[in-house]
């Protein structure tokens, strides 16, 4: 993990407002909250993205909030407390592009740094079953189909590792 990228740090329990001390958790000593005997652990973010194919083009949406403001990346985002991987990615494709997937399938999953959550773990899913036309909605500005050769360069490092991963596939 970069140097520059600090995990989050937990100083009070957001259960009961109590100061936490470290404990030992029988691996290292973590944050610790007596009252509600609780650890609390610097976890990944996890998220998801889509990898939606209209032929051979792909579909990529132009971010319209930070991080990343005008660039572009696949649709997605985080995983909501709920919900499987599956659904925050078909979630994310209607909410960002206003297309209605069905069948994901997951092709890999990137582990990067992050500078709002110290990491993030982003699931890649190919949808093979969609509807509807491509429209910038919500966190995006813009969302499109782009030939191979035409793809624009993505923010993300997780979302350029499950293009490669995507681009090995037999889409026969």
């Amino acid at each position: 993990m970069s140097s520059d990228i600090r995990p989050i740090e937990w100083n009070f329990c957001p259960t009961c407002g109590a100061a936490l001390t470290l404990a030992d958790d029988g691996e290292r000593p973590r944050p610790h909250c007596a009252a509600c005997r609780r650890f609390f652990y610097n976890n990944p973010v996890p998220a998801a993205c889509c990898l939606v194919a209209r032929g051979d083009a792909l579909l990529f949406a132009r971010r319209a909030v930070e991080p990343c403001i005008g660039e572009w990346s696949l649709p997605g985002g985080f995983v909501e407390v709920g919900e499987t991987t599956e659904e925050a990615a078909l979630r994310e494709l209607a909410e960002e592009t206003g297309l209605r997937g069905a069948l994901p399938r997951l092709i890999g999953a990137s582990t990067q740094p992050s500078k709002l959550s110290g990491a993030v773990v982003v699931m890649g899913y190919v949808i093979d079953e969609w509807e509807g036309e491509p429209a910038a909605r919500s966190d995006v500005l813009e969302a499109r189909f782009f030939a191979p050769a035409e793809r624009p360069p993505l923010a993300f490092l997780a979302h350029r590792d499950l293009l490669a991963i995507y681009d090995t596939l037999d889409r026969r």
